[in-house]
């Protein structure tokens, strides 16, 4: 016990927030540096949705290499299937459920379940690489209430990158309400830039265009770029003046 209690704290000094240790983020993350296998995982993860309406936003899924990186050259097809059922034997994905990966990622933008149900998943695959089960979402009967925007969440993470390069896939941050629900009404601006600095004494700079407005809640940050490799990690903080400031998860710039 002594021994999880220091490295959960050594995590937080590194400037982890702790919440994050427990809690998966819509948006999923890269996996560590050293991973033994190829993996895919869900970029952009499922949201809740009504029966057979279009699961928004779409659904996407990254290859990414053993050193969590991701691999612009994989352009095989991947496959989403229900993970969970929501508990209904009978529930059914519609939809193109096969996508060709473009740079790496397969967009879904057509997914939709014929059943109403709570704690549905889906499953990724695509051969030679690990798959991914993505996060719980509800399939309801009729709009889940959405309260007024609260707070920030970022729902496609930064992924490692070479400097000067573009991240790719874009940055987006979302506005959600208390249950994380996005707030498709919210289209005020979003800020974003460094947040932990990499290890450097004299921080990289983070270029392209850092406030974008959100468009059906959420904002999308298509040409950041670091221009200094770190010797640790970096972070991106995204912030708003009424729902405060939130800071992604840990990502490297180096020469890849």
């Amino acid at each position: 016990m002594k021994t999880l209690r220091f490295a959960l704290l050594a995590t937080v000094a590194l400037g982890c927030h702790f919440d994050k240790l427990f809690q998966p983020s819509r948006g999923g993350h890269a996996p560590p540096a050293g991973s033994p296998t190829t993996r895919l995982r869900f970029t952009m993860q499922p949201d809740s949705t009504m029966k057979d309406s279009t699961i928004q936003p779409p659904v996407e899924v990254t290859a990414f290499d053993s050193a969590g990186n991701v691999v612009p050259s994989f352009t095989g097809n991947v496959t989403v299937a229900i993970g969970h059922n929501g508990s209904l034997l009978a529930a059914k994905l519609n939809g193109t459920k096969q996508v060709a990966a473009v740079n790496g990622v397969a967009t879904f933008a057509n997914l939709s379940i014929d059943q109403i149900g709570t704690g549905y998943t889906l499953t990724a695959s695509a051969a030679p690489y690990e798959g991914d089960t993505s996060t719980p979402f509800d399939v309801t009967a009729t709009p889940s209430p959405t309260g007024p925007a609260t707070k920030l969440e970022f729902v496609r993470q930064p992924t490692n990158t070479a400097p000067g390069a573009t991240i790719s896939p874009p940055v987006q941050v979302a506005a959600v309400d208390d249950q994380n629900n996005i707030v498709t009404t919210f289209s005020g601006s979003i800020t974003i830039a460094i947040g932990h600095n990499g290890g450097l004494l004299k921080a990289g700079t983070l270029s392209g265009t850092l406030l974008q407005p959100a468009v059906n809640g959420i904002a999308t940050f298509t040409d950041l770029s670091i221009d200094q490799a770190g010797t640790d990690y970096y972070t991106l903080r995204a912030g708003n003046p009424q729902l405060g400031i939130v800071e992604s998860f840990h990502f490297s710039v180096s020469v890849l």
